[in-house]
């Protein structure tokens, strides 16, 4: 493991996943002296905060990394297992000689007229390190907390935070998952398939979450969305920003090719999906009636997206080239609305587990900085460029582009940031 063997850098890179590497690779390529700091170990979140089952929702020919090209023996269409990505992320560290420092973690970053100061905590004690610059790679997933209600939950019931779920072993009994996200559909749907403690009824809370078909016209979706130029669309393009915010959505990774997941194909497993949590009262939590109108817009962005493939080969005058053969009946429509629970309270009696499926977090806090933080304690900046000269960000969803946020635009991301800390570097020397 690297150590820490001088106390100033050209540059100082926060954080140790597929980001941080990726941007060291770069750095190093350059000459550029430099080191990673991770708070824990490389590719710490997958380690960490997914699931023991948890798959790359993206294909292999999506996940390269700078310097890398996919091996041969490798189906490009696949997906690697947890394990085999984390491995991925260590080989590529180890491989390149990268300057990973782990158990390593950042407490603030100071910025004083020519350099940063950074304070880590390492081996046990305070230290206090500098740098020309600073490159955020930390994500916007390394942090998750609970949600607060009116009335606490009794104690009987075991809460789960979807970052630390690991498999079916940790719940009992009646389970509410709350979030129909990726993560929420998908223990769902492995809770559905597995014989579990005192297994009892499961619950999903659902909201307004799109669907994906997985596969559509012999292609995975994702490889539709890249070759119609949607995983290029920057921020300054969007008609409505608030497709920015949207949660990633329902398809799942798993299986040989993956596959799709929808409500009404948990709905048929046995899972009941119902409204949006509200809130918790005296004597249960209550749920919006909403679900029909949940399923309703899964559906209908599973069949925008279908038509938007089907216009782009028109145009191209390919669509005959690319025949849908196959039904995909967890992708086909729930019109009568069959899959739709009716509950809109649960007592807490009828639940013995929660797990919290409702996205990851990050703090930034240890950036004290002036101004470069909004209101809600997120960046502040432009393409992964901070108000604050010599400080950038790298692995946050929708930093430059659609893809940002996932592996398949880190590699494009860190070349533009690397791109960016050379030219600060010639200017200030």
């Amino acid at each position: 493991m690297r150590q820490i063997e001088q106390e100033h850098y050209d540059v100082i890179v926060i954080g140790g996943g597929q980001a941080g590497l990726a941007i060291s690779y770069l750095l190093k390529q350059e000459k550029i002296n430099h080191i990673v700091l991770e708070r824990s170990q490389i590719a710490n979140s997958w380690v960490n905060q997914r699931w023991d089952s948890f798959t790359l929702n993206t294909p292999n020919w999506m996940n390269l990394l700078p310097g890398m090209v996919l091996d041969p023996k490798e189906d490009r269409e696949a997906f690697k297992t947890k394990e085999q990505y984390i491995d991925t992320l260590v080989r590529y560290a180890k491989e390149h000689h990268l300057p990973v420092v782990e158990q390593c973690e950042v407490t603030a970053v100071h910025s004083y007229k020519e350099y940063y100061g950074v304070e880590v905590r390492y081996k046990g004690t305070s230290k206090t390190l500098s740098a020309n610059q600073v490159v955020v790679a930390s994500g916007q997933m390394s942090d998750f907390k609970n949600p607060l209600f009116a009335y606490s939950i009794p104690s009987h019931i075991t809460q789960i935070n979807v970052a630390e779920y690991k498999n079916p072993t940790q719940v009992r009994g009646n389970v509410l998952i709350v979030g129909s996200g990726q993560s929420g559909v998908q223990i769902a749907e492995e809770l559905a398939q597995t014989n579990y403690t005192d297994k009892g009824q499961l619950y999903l809370a659902t909201s307004e979450v799109m669907r994906s078909p997985r596969r559509y016209r012999g292609k995975d979706m994702m490889e539709w969305l890249y070759l119609m130029g949607v995983m290029d669309m920057r921020m300054d393009e969007l008609e409505d920003v608030n497709i920015s915010r949207q949660t990633q959505p329902q398809v799942s990774g798993v299986g040989a090719y993956g596959h799709t997941v929808s409500l009404q194909s948990l709905h048929k497993m046995g899972v009941t999906p119902i409204g949006k949590l509200v809130t918790s009262m005296e004597e249960g939590f209550t749920f919006s009636d909403e679900v029909k109108q949940h399923i309703a817009f899964a559906d209908k962005g599973s069949e925008q997206l279908k038509l938007r493939v089907d216009y782009y080969l028109e145009q191209k005058n390919q669509l005959h080239l690319f025949p849908q053969d196959e039904i995909d009946e967890a992708d086909c429509p729930n019109v009568n609305f069959s899959a739709a629970g009716t509950r809109t309270a649960l007592s807490f009696s009828a639940i013995d587990t929660v797990i919290w499926a409702m996205g990851y977090q990050a703090s930034f806090s240890y950036l004290h900085i002036p101004h470069v933080l909004n209101e809600k304690g997120f960046p502040i900046h432009t393409n992964g460029v901070s108000p604050q000269p010599g400080l950038y960000y790298l692995g946050f969803p929708w930093l430059i582009k659609r893809k940002s946020g996932i592996i398949f635009g880190v590699a494009e991301d860190a070349q533009t940031i690397k791109e960016l800390v050379c030219k600060y570097r010639n200017n200030a020397g």
